[in-house]
């Protein structure tokens, strides 16, 4: 990998250890706080869940929209954080119900070399984009990509569940619940659904990782749902990338892609 100076735009890089740790996402010990009892919110990158994990403090100039969703109320969180913050957020709440984080981060550019960039391609369910850059004579080009991540997390307070996690926020890449994960218990199975630019993702790859179980791979219908097996307890990660040819205000990207997830919390049985 190397550095690529763009114009006008500020380029982060995570190199050595986590230089190709790619999924963020939001975690807790405690995704069932009782009422007024705190859960602290860690944001973290890494690969997996169990490779190279790294905490990541707030960054109001990346974050465009950090928010706090509940059935009757919604919380604009970054006016009450600090720049640095870590953990990112420490979250309590009075009432019973679901609560929903929701965070965007904005635009970061990376300059990958060409077999790495088509391995990545592979790995994360992108293959469609290697017969594109055939096609286009770039097969051997370096990936200049730039990147954005919609992440959510649901949490669970007492025992009164509520529709807050099948809330739609407006993220430009989505991953609805279409079940109340804290209505499931071990050996259950989810629907979800994704969203691109508000339309149903059809016939995408998407991944969910549990620390204790192997990674499942889904592929989405022809209205962006899929269905995943809780065969473990613990945080679930459920997660996918779409990626196209980057079009305008791309600076030096040819490719752009969005990376998003939801986590939350699966127990032995449901109360």
């Amino acid at each position: 990998m190397k550095i690529e100076k763009l114009p006008i735009i500020i380029i982060i890089f995570v190199l050595a250890a986590n230089a190709f740790a790619h999924e963020y996402w939001f975690e807790t010990d405690n995704f069932r706080p009782a009422p007024s009892e705190k859960s602290v919110v860690h944001l973290y990158v890494g690969d997996g869940l169990v490779r190279d994990r790294e905490e990541r403090p707030f960054q109001p100039d990346k974050t465009p929209d950090f928010r706090l969703f509940s059935k009757n109320s919604t919380t604009d969180l970054k006016t009450s954080l600090a720049e640095g913050s870590l953990p990112i957020y420490n979250f309590s709440a009075d009432r019973e119900g679901t609560y929903l984080l929701a965070m965007e981060r904005n635009w970061s550019y990376i300059v990958i070399d060409a077999a790495k960039f088509e391995n990545y391609l592979r790995e994360d369910g992108l293959d469609y984009i290697i017969p594109e850059r055939a096609a286009a004579g770039e097969s051997t080009k370096e990936g200049r990509e730039r990147y954005s991540r919609f992440l959510k997390c649901l949490l669970q307070v007492g025992d009164r569940r509520d529709d807050t996690y099948k809330k739609r926020v407006g993220m430009k890449l989505e991953i609805v619940p279409l079940e109340n994960p804290y209505s499931k218990k071990v050996g259950d199975t989810l629907r979800l659904q994704i969203f691109f630019d508000g339309r149903p993702l059809a016939g995408h790859t998407v991944f969910a990782d549990n620390r204790a179980s192997t990674t499942q791979k889904m592929t989405t219908d022809k209205t962006g749902k899929f269905t995943i097996r809780l065969d473990q307890n613990g945080m679930w990660l459920v997660r996918l990338v779409f990626m196209r040819r980057c079009a305008t205000g791309c600076g030096a990207a040819d490719w752009e892609s969005f990376w998003g997830a939801v986590t939350f919390g699966i127990e032995e049985t449901t109360k």
